[in-house]
């Protein structure tokens, strides 16, 4: 049985802080990135117990350091590979797992977004996470997450998928941790050993895609260019034939939303050292931004029920 492990770093149990998530900062290397590898390979050990025959981890965190885990700290039988999500299913994948999953954007959990800071998307009448989105590309059975505690009260047409809370939120600036390593290994452990009795999951078929964000008004042009028509002053929607055509539209729309911290991001930040040679100037506006976002209310008008 080949697992699809997707992790994310936002929902790791023993995260705290933001400034633990982006390589631009020292807490990254100090503490971050370390516990996301440990919680990762606990879960492949756990997979792996409960009869997965090849492990694949997918790395779906973008911190600024391409490389988040190392492949050495992966146990035998589980490797990294960089597979896109969307081309999952042709390598054959029988299931996937999700570790470390924050809540939807609109959330008020720690370091909730959908993909980047500011995107809603919306599918139909559904506010969507990244664990829909994710899922939905892949294609194949859903066996469990583990993550935040506001991700699993608000996962909607997910509702019913094994969920273990290994994170629980203090707002939107700052978590506590729930699980120990052995609990997520557990967890991993019987999401295998279910795995046969769990159904592929259902992938929306033609479908509203609707997406806004703070700066909607500026980046018309990149939306356009994804195939999105504009339907209000932030607000933009598409309409799509089956899920498989979101992939392009998804794309512009992180990008978009994305514009305000380009000039100071980089994503060759492959090592402490790097990071702290990077340019201080952008360093420190891209810190100063990333803790405005976590610690941050949104403004009123952003911020949907969750």
């Amino acid at each position: 049985m080949l697992v699809v492990l997707s992790v994310d770093m936002e929902g790791v149990s023993q995260l705290r802080r933001g400034r633990e998530i982006f390589a631009a900062c020292p807490e990254y290397w100090l503490t971050g990135k370390p516990r996301f590898e440990e919680e990762v390979a606990a879960a492949c050990e756990g997979l792996l117990a409960g009869g997965a025959t090849e492990v694949v981890v997918l790395d779906n965190h973008g911190s600024g350091n391409p490389v988040n885990i190392g492949a050495e700290a992966l146990p035998a039988g589980a490797r990294l590979e960089t597979w896109n999500l969307w081309d999952v299913p042709r390598h054959g994948a029988d299931a996937m797992l999700q570790v470390g999953y924050h809540a939807r954007g609109g959330v008020d959990g720690f370091l909730s977004h959908t993909y980047v800071p500011g995107l809603r998307l919306r599918c139909g009448d559904e506010l969507i996470s990244e664990s829909h989105g994710r899922a939905w590309a892949a294609r194949t059975r859903l066996i469990g997450i583990s993550g935040n505690d506001l991700h699993e009260e608000t996962l909607g047409s997910l509702v019913g998928t094994a969920f273990l809370v290994a994170q629980r939120s203090q707002g939107h600036g700052a978590a506590e941790p729930v699980a120990e390593l052995d609990a997520v290994r557990e967890f991993a452990r019987t999401c295998a050993e279910h795995a046969p009795d769990v159904q592929p999951i259902i992938v929306p078929g033609e479908t509203l895609l609707s997406a806004s964000m703070p700066n909607g008004a500026a980046v018309e042009a990149t939306m356009r260019e994804g195939g999105w028509i504009r339907s209000g002053d932030v607000e933009y929607e598409i309409e799509l034939r089956t899920w498989d055509d979101s992939r392009e539209p998804i794309g512009a729309a992180m990008l978009a939303a994305f514009t305000p911290l380009l000039p100071d991001w980089s994503n060759d930040l492959t090592s402490p050292e790097q990071a702290d040679a990077y340019d201080r100037a952008r360093r420190e506006r891209l810190a100063a931004a990333i803790e405005a976002w976590a610690e941050a209310s949104e403004p009123e008008w952003f911020v949907e029920a969750a």
